[in-house]
């Protein structure tokens, strides 16, 4: 793994989750093994990147990732705490990580900045969030991936995690593929007709 000097004790892990996936629990477990102790999953209201998507509701999304987080240990034996945080559906409309980082910097920054874990497809956008300016200087991002993802080339502080990536995406879900998504959380969609 790429040392970095620290090992952050707390990481912000937000997304659509329309639903969580294997893959998401993935990252959060690879997170622990990088020496994390907290992830809190962030949930978006609406993505500004997806704002033709109308998601499954919020309510739906904390449920499921509720449930998922009793899958997750059932698969993994760590220890990391894993919670889940409302803010952005509180907060309602567009959700955006920079208004996100600003309500968690008090209380979760760690040597001047804010940890967010990423998927390995997040880094050749990041120059185009919203406030990037202020992203670049409070957030640093963990990316967790194959040692071969092409790096982005930003003044943001990315450390790409050399781990394995699990072949998984909610998109891949609506679209008919049911395997990568956790037991609980599968009922829980049959059982509300969702998707």
């Amino acid at each position: 793994m790429q040392s970095i000097g620290m090992r952050p004790k707390s990481a912000l892990f937000g997304g659509s989750f329309d639903p969580i996936h294997l893959g998401h629990l993935h990252l959060i477990h690879q997170a622990s093994l990088f020496g994390m102790e907290r992830v809190i999953v962030v949930p978006v209201f609406q993505s500004n990147f997806k704002r033709g998507i109308k998601p499954v509701s919020f309510e739906d999304r904390v449920r499921m990732i509720e449930l998922s987080i009793s899958d997750y240990r059932e698969i993994y034996s760590d220890d990391i705490l894993i919670e889940i945080s409302l803010f952005e559906g509180e907060r309602g409309g567009i959700s955006y990580t920079s208004d996100t980082l600003r309500f968690f910097y008090p209380s979760l920054s760690e040597r001047g900045k804010v940890n967010l874990i990423i998927g390995d497809d997040i880094p050749p956008t990041l120059d185009r969030w919203h406030e990037y300016g202020y992203l670049k200087e409070n957030a640093r991002f963990f990316c967790f991936a194959r040692d071969n993802t092409k790096r982005a080339d930003l003044e943001a502080e990315i450390h790409y995690i050399d781990s394995p990536i699990y072949p998984a995406s909610s998109s891949s879900y609506r679209s008919g593929g049911e395997s990568a998504i956790p037991k609980r959380v599968r009922e829980y969609i049959d059982e509300h007709g969702l998707y």
